[in-house]
Order: C-alpha cells, then sequence, then structure tokens
C-alpha cells in the first residue's frame, strides 16, 4: 500500500500558546492519538447531527485504543453556537469527571470547532482540544488561529475566547461528500486568501478553473496548504 503524503504546516504559538500542527492529506485519523498524547484519560468527540455516524467511529477508535471516549452530538451547523449547547457539553464533561489533562475533539465544519474551541477553552479555564474540520471553509480558516466563540440573540460570535487547537487535521477524504455549494464556498476563502497574499493560489485557479471547483482535482491538496500558509501568517501579524 502506497503511503498517503502528509503536509505538516508549523502555526506560531500566541503569548500563552503553545506552537501547533495543521496536517494535511488523507486518512489522517491515525494521526489522532499522537495529537491527544498518553496524558489523557478521557475524550470527547463533538460532532454535528449530519456526521453522527463519523463521530461514533472516532469515538470506537479512540476507546480500542484505550481511552475513555464519549460522543457529544451538537445540533448542525450554526444551531450548535448557542449558550444552551455549550451549558450541555459543559454537563456532559461534568458527568464524565472530565480533568484538566483531557482532550476535546471538534469533528465537523466552522460551526462545530468554534463550539468545541469555545467548550475547550471554558471548562477548567482551558483544556486541550483538537479540530477534525470537515469543510474547507473550515480547514483553511474556522479551525486554525484559535478563534472560538457562540452566537446570542443580539448577533453571531459576540461570545468567546481565544483559545488555539493543540492540532488540526484536514483530511481531505471528508470533502469528497462535501455538497457542492459548500465546496464553492470554501473556495471564495481560498481566492480571498490568494488577493491578500498568495497570488499563486489565484494563478492555479485561473489554469483550471472546472478542477479548481472539485475536490478530486489535482490541486486541491495544495489550494488549501496555501491557503492555510496564509492564514498561518496573519495568526503570527495579530
Amino acid at each position: 500500500m502506497t503511503e498517503q503524503a502528509v503536509t505538516r504546516i508549523q502555526i506560531g504559538g500566541s503569548e500563552g500558546a503553545e506552537p501547533y500542527e495543521v496536517l494535511v492529506g488523507r486518512q489522517l485519523l491515525g494521526e489522532l492519538p499522537g495529537l491527544i498524547g498518553d496524558r489523557a484519560k478521557r475524550v470527547a468527540v463533538l460532532h454535528p447531527e449530519a456526521l453522527a455516524g463519523t463521530g461514533d467511529a472516532i469515538r470506537e477508535d479512540l476507546a480500542s485504543q484505550g481511552y475513555e471516549a464519549i460522543a457529544i452530538q451538537l445540533p448542525n451547523a450554526e444551531e450548535s453556537k448557542t449558550v444552551e449547547v455549550a451549558a450541555y457539553c459543559w454537563k456532559a464533561l461534568g458527568q464524565t469527571s472530565f480533568t484538566r489533562t483531557d482532550v476535546i475533539v471538534g469533528v465537523g465544519g466552522g460551526a462545530t470547532t468554534d463550539v468545541a474551541g469555545f467548550v475547550a477553552a471554558t471548562w477548567l479555564r482551558g483544556v486541550r482540544w483538537i479540530a477534525v474540520p470537515t469543510t474547507v471553509l473550515g480547514m483553511v480558516d474556522a479551525a486554525v488561529g484559535g478563534k472560538t466563540g457562540i452566537n446570542t440573540a443580539e448577533g453571531k460570535n459576540l461570545v468567546g475566547a481565544f483559545h488555539p487547537p493543540a492540532g488540526v487535521l484536514c483530511d481531505l477524504a471528508a470533502l469528497d461528500s462535501l455538497p457542492v455549494n459548500d465546496y464553492i464556498s470554501g473556495l471564495a476563502e481560498i481566492i480571498k486568501a490568494g488577493f491578500i497574499a498568495d497570488p499563486v493560489i489565484l494563478d492555479l485557479i485561473e489554469e483550471d478553473p472546472a478542477a479548481a471547483r472539485t475536490p478530486e482535482g489535482p490541486r486541491t491538496a495544495e489550494l488549501i496548504e496555501r491557503a492555510i500558509r496564509v492564514k498561518a501568517t496573519s495568526c503570527r501579524a495579530t
């Protein structure tokens, strides 16, 4: 079997936060235990209802490797970003005696990683968490940089914290089943990164626009990696 190529992008830690890596490739879930580490006893896998099968499969895999793994199902998309959902997660963590050395894993789009990061930031004043984004937008924006948060009736992301993850797994296989409109929406964020700091992104898309519109395109990994590097640079600047 051919070994899958994995790109590792270093994100510099901000004041008070450790540097971490964003991994880009396919079939990356085998990297998850290495990011979790051996100090953790419990792992909470937060996932949206739409990814119930994925979340439970990750939970089972982690349980088979000796972790006390639980899956916490969240509402889909922006419906998950409420204080009520966060409180539901806190209750689940409390009932399972989740400690400061345990780890939260957020699997899903940007809304899910926002919630997972916020819950991690607020539980015991901050526990480690790992982002497993499953959308293009989540990979190149929401999961990188450590911005976490929830919405209120007065507006989006008004309550939150800067709490960088311990690592990010961008498994490109997750994009194969992504609806085309969601994929193109994420592509717009990649194009924005091209205008901001990396014109090669624009060149690659102009060379073959049709291929850029699908995860099966030959430049998909490179486009995502370049956009993440732009985001990483902006994180260091701020």
